[in-house]
């Protein structure tokens, strides 16, 4: 009878391979659901105990509701090291520069012409006080638009995102612990049902009226006199049926078994009358012709 943990191992290059062609944590986690599956299948094909397969379909459902856990995975924010090295970023220019700046144009140019017209005005009239004016104006506009368009530094920093995804290797152990601990406690069904067996025999066993035992072991003898009959090998046949389905072992004398049967001296060894065996207790000893 293979256990949980022999079938895992045996199918640990599939899991794996499985695994490993996952590409998000949902997909893992329907890998590890349909390797839980596969396990129960293959463990509860050989298994012949009713309540031992039930155990077992219960341990994996609990196990594979658990499987979701894989499936936590928050988001990964990766920051790049350029976080820390600060750049120069040149912004778009607004439309406030283009108005300065045309002013700051257009201000020199009328202060300029205005110089040229009345440079032989000493002392200075009005109009060059006012074409001064106008240069001091030109260049304060032209100081504005530079500032409106001057070079800006930003803090370059990148942010990153990166999809976690659960290590299959890592999953492989986790769950071979997982099925370590129901083999453990499939383990312990299976003795608490054989010790209840054990005792359900134990009972019937006491529950048996001797009478009833002796009857059933003299038809047997007579029907072992008389083997060479058809009729009784059927009766031998059904005999045998009825005991067994009672827990009652019909045993033939081979030589070995000598502790079931009282021997009566003999050229030849054969079966008088067959031994009946409960549960490794002799419920009437057997007759058989032996040296």
């Amino acid at each position: 009878m293979a256990t949980m943990q022999a079938l895992l191992e045996k199918d640990r290059e599939r899991f794996l391979h499985n695994m490993a062609a996952a590409k998000s944590s949902a997909e893992s986690v329907r890998t590890v659901e349909e390797q839980l599956g596969r396990i129960l299948s293959a463990y509860n094909e050989e298994e012949e105990s009713e309540r031992i397969k039930s155990t077992a379909v219960y341990l994996v459902e609990a196990l594979t509701a658990s499987a979701g856990f894989l499936d936590c995975d928050g988001e990964s924010v990766i920051w790049s090291k350029s976080q820390y090295r600060p750049g120069i970023s040149k912004p778009k220019k607004s439309v406030w520069f283009f108005i300065f700046f045309l002013l700051g144009i257009l201000g020199l140019a009328a202060a300029g012409g205005g110089l040229i017209y009345f440079t032989d005005s000493i002392p200075p009239t009005d109009e060059m006080i006012i074409g001064l004016g106008a240069a001091a104006a030109a260049a304060f506009f032209l100081f504005l638009s530079g500032i409106f368009s001057a070079k800006k530094k930003e803090e370059n920093r990148q942010e990153l995102y990166a999809e976690t995804i659960p290590d299959g290797e890592k999953s492989y152990h986790i769950l071979l612990n997982s099925v370590l601990t129901m083999d453990r406690i499939l383990e312990q069904v299976r003795n608490e049902e054989a010790i209840e067996s054990k005792k359900a025999l134990i009972e019937e066993k006491e529950n048996m009226k001797k009478e009833d035992i002796q009857l059933l072991s003299d038809l047997l003898e007579s029907a072992y006199g008389e083997a060479d009959s058809e009729h009784s090998r059927q009766i031998i046949s059904e005999l045998k049926f009825y005991l067994h389905r009672k827990n009652i072992e019909v045993i033939d004398y081979d030589g070995e078994n000598r502790d079931y049967f009282e021997l009566m001296p003999s050229e030849s060894a054969g079966t008088i009358r067959p031994a009946l065996v409960m549960a490794g207790s002799v419920l009437r000893k057997g007759l058989a012709a032996g040296d």
